[in-house]
């Protein structure tokens, strides 16, 4: 039981961090790196504030970085905030 209070507590930690509710979303979206190069990546949720990708295996991604979304109109700047394993957390950049 001592086991689950360490998740629990990370859950609420990230519950009180973020800045809006996540909708799971199962879409592909567009990652402009540089000019010329650009990366296909899955995305897994999206909150006003930022969003979850899952990347494939060997890709490793700037810490800022333009997004393309099916469901913008317009591509999102945005800066890594995370990263676990093939999944990064990304935020937003105003703008």
């Amino acid at each position: 039981m001592s086991s689950l209070a360490p998740q629990n507590s990370r859950l609420d930690v990230a519950r009180i961090n973020r800045r809006g509710q996540r909708v799971r979303v199962d879409a592909r979206g567009i990652v402009k790196i540089g000019w010329f190069k650009k990366q296909d990546v899955e995305i897994r949720d999206v909150s006003p504030g930022g969003a979850r990708l899952a990347l494939p295996e060997g890709v490793l991604l700037p810490d800022e970085f333009e997004l393309r979304l099916p469901q913008f109109k317009h591509p999102r700047q945005c800066v890594k905030r995370w990263e676990c394993g093939l999944e990064i957390g990304v935020e937003f950049l105003l703008g």
